[in-house]
């Protein structure tokens, strides 16, 4: 009887220790391209958010924004003429902002990137001529924290 009341109170204890330390386990945002990733957490909370980037109506201009993480975003836009006018800014402390547009064929007519901390914090300019039609805009960020916008004219 002893030895049993003994190994219900071994049994006991180590269950009581095994839950223990599974709830310590700290929770936050375990997804590294949240803006609000946090390294030590171990179990997901449900609380990442992520960089914005917007894209108007008229599909030609929008605005982005993030607090450190990481997203991307892709579009189409009609272009009846072979070549597009852009600008891109950012006001950011970290991060990089890259626009890349293809044409109709898929054909890269604008690549630029905005890194912060490495030259211009905005570009402009007209994109290579390309081909009439539908074309696609992929706007990325890449731990980004600021906001910013583009437009295509």
């Amino acid at each position: 009887m002893k030895k049993t009341a003994q190994l219900v109170a071994i049994i006991a204890i180590t269950v009581m220790t095994a839950s223990t330390f599974t709830a310590c386990k700290s929770e936050g945002c375990t997804d590294p391209n949240a803006d609000n990733y946090d390294d030590k957490a171990e179990k997901d909370s449900g609380t990442c958010t992520y960089p914005t980037i917007t894209v108007f109506s008229n599909n030609t201009s929008g605005d982005i924004k993030g607090g450190g993480g990481t997203a991307y975003k892709t579009w189409t836009f009609t272009n009846n003429n072979r070549t597009l006018g852009w600008d891109m800014s950012i006001d950011a402390s970290s991060g990089s902002f890259q626009l890349v547009v293809k044409d109709a064929d898929g054909t890269t007519v604008i690549d630029q990137t905005l890194t912060v901390g490495s030259g211009a914090q905005d570009a402009d300019g007209t994109s290579t001529p390309g081909t009439v039609g539908t074309w696609t805009a992929t706007a990325t960020l890449t731990n980004f924290n600021g906001t910013g916008d583009y437009s295509f004219q």
